[in-house]
């Protein structure tokens, strides 16, 4: 009988000290946050307002008036509280800050197109038209000019053509050598690299195809790449037209792709500029 109650005892004070030890094991529960549906606690949200406070919105006539970094600091508050707020109200709030920006975007574009005309001097459109008619006049223009200054310079100027064997990009800038040479009658001569080494090393040329623009008959050695790799024959008209202008001293490098119809108009770089 005695042994009995001694083994009744003993489990009867096994039994808080279990308790006590399931207490004491941290509970493992790894699911916490929105995603699982868990509110968030009052304290919490509160600590958040305060630290991020609903932007106060002006009137419209107020925000119309304001100065754009305003008008941005606002729009970007007014987003960052949308999107962690999430509801209709403040999304609303956002695009209220928008709209006033999208109308004063729309009265600078519409002052815009008013002093454009009312300023013709700032005014591209003389220099650079947007209608069919006035880009097709506009590129004969240009072809009209090259052509008249290549056939002009033919005689003091001719290309060095820099190649070498097993080079396919070489054939192909031959090619359109060739057709440069049948519309200007240029002289051009072609040089293989390989062979003529000190050519190679007076122009500083490290890779084929290379064309350079020399100067003929002078003591100023004066000379220019004008086209590196495989050039349309386009790019290579308007890159000898430009250097030969540089080299004559009628261009500044500064105005390197500046016509001459457009040299002192709205696309010269240096128009009233001291040179």
């Amino acid at each position: 009988m005695f042994k009995e109650m001694i083994l009744v005892g003993a489990t009867l004070f096994s039994f808080p000290v279990l308790a006590t030890s399931d207490a004491a094991a941290p509970v493992k529960n790894p699911r916490h946050g929105l995603f699982w549906y868990e509110t968030p606690k009052k304290e919490e949200e509160k600590k958040a307002e305060n630290k991020y406070p609903r932007p106060v919105i002006p009137s419209a006539d107020e925000l119309f008036k304001m100065h754009p970094k305003d008008v941005q600091d606002l729009l970007d508050k007014t987003r960052d509280y949308a999107l962690f707020k999430l509801s209709p109200d403040v999304v609303l709030d956002y695009y209220k800050v928008q709209d006033a920006a999208r109308r004063k975007s729309a009265a600078f574009t519409s002052l815009t197109g008013y002093v454009m005309l009312e300023n013709p001097q700032l005014n591209a459109a003389s220099d650079y038209p947007i209608t069919n008619p006035g880009n097709a006049e506009k590129q004969r223009e240009r072809q009209e000019l090259k052509s008249k200054s290549l056939i002009k310079n033919r005689d003091e100027y001719a290309l060095l053509f820099f190649s070498e064997p097993n080079c396919g990009f070489c054939v192909q800038q031959s090619r359109i050598l060739e057709n440069f040479q049948r519309e200007t009658s240029w002289y051009i001569k072609e040089i293989d690299i390989t062979r003529q080494p000190a050519a190679r090393k007076k122009f500083n040329v490290d890779r084929a195809p290379v064309t350079i623009l020399i100067k003929r008959n002078s003591d100023t050695d004066k000379w220019m790449p004008v086209s590196v790799g495989v050039d349309s024959l386009d790019n290579l008209r308007t890159s000898i037209y430009n250097m030969t202008r540089v080299l004559n001293g009628e261009l500044d490098p500064r105005q390197f792709f500046t016509n001459e119809k457009q040299q002192g108009g709205f696309f010269d770089p240096l128009k009233g500029a001291n040179k």
